[in-house]
């Protein structure tokens, strides 16, 4: 085979693989509805949160730098902090995020299957966290120091999962657990900075999410333990993983109709 034939079987391969990136895309249903499900997941950040933070030693499962600081604070021995929650919550954010770039590596050629996918582990992961909780609110005699661990393991492994996912779809001000940037991009492109302050409802959006989803996990963590927010976590998540598949094919059915 001559060089330029060669060449030219290389450029035709090559011209085949955005062809057929294409022709995938086009069967692939819409998700035009994601951010109305990330608006969603950001609420479920907020119990979790709230439920972390007042049941399961005032740790934040969303987002690990608190978390880190607390194990820093642990290391240098510090009178009332162990190393073994922040640590647990460390590793396993660490491993449900491992577990998002696996999908997104596997699956991610298919966004709706990928993220479907992440969608329904998460809600399996939160689903697994209410059932410990349950049973251990039935004996009756408060979470031993095993079971706190176990909650922290399951938590954090799913919004480590969340956190890696979110990143990959990078959908602007859509993070779901991160509300710091969020507040400090609506004050830096306000009218007092001279900006018109782009996507302000979605941010805003994201904001009151959170502090609507800390304040019913608070509500619930104070009035019923933690069993009852985590199963109102588990079926907000899995809501959410049976919608978003769900609407994504109804809204493919609309555009093939017209």
């Amino acid at each position: 085979m001559s060089a330029s034939t060669a060449g030219a079987d290389t450029d035709a391969s090559s011209a085949r693989i955005p062809s057929q990136r294409r022709r995938a895309s086009a069967h692939e249903p819409s998700d035009s509805g994601l951010p109305t499900v990330l608006m969603g997941l950001t609420v479920l950040s907020g119990i979790i949160d709230a439920v972390s933070y007042l049941g399961l030693g005032r740790l934040y499962l969303g987002k690990m730098t608190g978390n880190i600081v607390v194990l820093g604070i642990s290391t240098a021995q510090v009178p009332g902090f162990s190393l073994s929650a922040p640590g647990t919550a460390l590793l396993s954010f660490l491993v449900g995020a491992v577990l998002g770039g696996r999908l997104r590596t596997d699956l991610g050629h298919t966004k709706f299957r990928w993220v479907t996918v992440a969608l329904a582990l998460e809600a399996s992961l939160l689903a697994a966290s209410a059932s410990t909780a349950g049973v251990a609110a039935a004996d009756g005699s408060g979470l031993t120091e095993t079971e706190i661990l176990v909650l922290i393991m399951l938590l954090a492994m799913a919004m480590g999962l969340r956190n890696a996912t979110v990143r990959k779809l990078a959908i602007p001000d859509m993070t779901t657990t991160l509300i710091t940037l969020t507040l400090a991009d609506v004050a830096a492109d306000s009218f007092l900075a001279g900006r018109r302050n782009p996507r302000l409802n979605r941010r805003i959006g994201a904001v009151l999410s959170i502090f609507g989803g800390a304040l019913l996990g608070g509500y619930l963590v104070f009035r019923y333990g933690l069993a009852v927010p985590l199963a109102v976590a588990a079926a907000l998540a899995t809501a959410l993983a049976v919608g978003y598949p769900a609407s994504c094919v109804w809204r493919a059915r609309g555009r093939t109709r017209r």
